[in-house]
């Protein structure tokens, strides 16, 4: 009899009272919509206001590590680069959300920070871009040092 009167109150009297809304849009302008159990009250939260404040302790521990795992993705796709204007001399002007940025092709090569936030297609097209830049370039110059001579003519025979 006490497990089935144990059973009710777990039942009816949850640990948390918080659960987390996870129908689209999880986040809406910043805000989380949490549900209180047993009403059909709702309250929208940011992210600094649950995990700062007494209301951790009353959310599902399941919804706050959704909570963690959303910003967390949230803030890597903030912080990936983006192409925003190409120019013909092969510099850049890339763009986060935190800042904007002018840079030419070959420093954004060599920066490790912004390679690792930028998408692998678009590295790609800069690369082969600033490496077809340098190859005529060098092309110039043996053109410009060598005059390259026709080659003799030499008639061929046919072999029956």
């Amino acid at each position: 009899m006490v497990k089935i009167i144990d059973f009710f109150k777990r039942t009816f009297k949850p640990r948390y009272i918080y659960s987390l809304q996870k129908f689209e849009p999880v986040k809406e302008n910043g805000f989380y919509i949490l549900k209180e159990s047993g009403t059909h009250t709702c309250i929208k939260a940011t992210a600094e206001d649950i995990f700062k404040s007494d209301l951790l302790y009353n959310i599902n521990p399941a919804d706050i590590i959704f909570i963690t795992k959303f910003e967390e993705y949230d803030m890597r796709e903030k912080q990936k680069f983006e192409v925003v204007e190409e120019r013909r001399d092969l510099s850049f002007t890339i763009q986060n959300a935190y800042s904007i940025r002018n840079i030419n092709g070959k420093e954004l090569l060599a920066d490790q920070n912004i390679i690792e936030k930028l998408d692998p297609t678009i590295l790609v097209r800069i690369a082969y871009m600033s490496g077809l830049k340098d190859g005529r370039k060098i092309s110039d110059k043996i053109s410009k040092t060598e005059k390259i001579k026709a080659a003799k003519f030499t008639k061929l025979k046919v072999i029956k």
